[in-house]
């Protein structure tokens, strides 16, 4: 016969096991929630499109951004239904897409703006914005808030897009963030001509 212990030790060991298989169980798919995360307004999707589109994902024309308005919303229309629904699109509906939740006006975009992966560009822009600001959707997904100046900068593509490849992030040389350079040159005290 078992002693206690061993008994004890057995029921533990199964009791431990069968739990970590009930959570194991349990356990639910964040998809979803995560997808719809990343696209809380339509400009924020609209700029994840575009990236899709750069990226050649779920296309077969390879990587190229969107030429036009039409081309766009027809790469939007044959997106898979599912994505679709994550990102929070109506598939019956794409033209709400096209318009800013902020101020109820069509986004301006800026068609042909080549990238690639890890590239940061300014394509989504919005007319009047809210409050003295106005959001503009870059490639990757990231939103501004920006002034009329930055605004007027970003939509004439002087924004110091970051390469595929190159640094990104605040850290890289002369950006101070959503990949553009900053206004003022390079931080005090840092090396400006060739090393010697």
């Amino acid at each position: 016969m078992a002693s206690p212990i061993r008994w004890q030790r057995t029921a533990w060991t199964t009791f431990v096991a069968s739990a970590a298989l009930f959570l194991a169980g349990c356990s639910r798919d964040t998809t979803a929630e995560d997808v719809a995360k990343l696209n809380k307004s339509n400009i924020q999707r609209l700029a994840n499109f575009y990236t899709g589109m750069q990226n050649g994902y779920a296309s077969s024309k390879g990587n190229n951004p969107p030429k036009d308005e039409a081309e766009f919303k027809e790469y939007i229309r044959v997106y898979p239904a599912d994505k679709l629904k994550m990102m929070g699109v109506d598939a019956g509906n794409i033209d709400d897409l096209f318009k800013s939740e902020r101020d109820g006006k069509p986004f301006k975009i800026r068609y042909k703006v080549g990238g690639g992966r890890g590239s940061v560009a300014p394509v989504i822009f919005e007319q009047e914005g809210k409050d003295g600001k106005k959001q503009v959707g870059f490639t990757a997904g990231n939103v501004e808030d920006v002034d009329q100046s930055t605004y007027d900068q970003y939509f004439a593509g002087k924004s110091g897009v970051v390469a595929p490849g190159s640094a990104s992030g605040p850290a890289a040389a002369g950006a101070s963030g959503g990949g553009r350079p900053s206004a003022g040159g390079p931080p005090p005290g840092a090396p400006t001509g060739p090393p010697k």
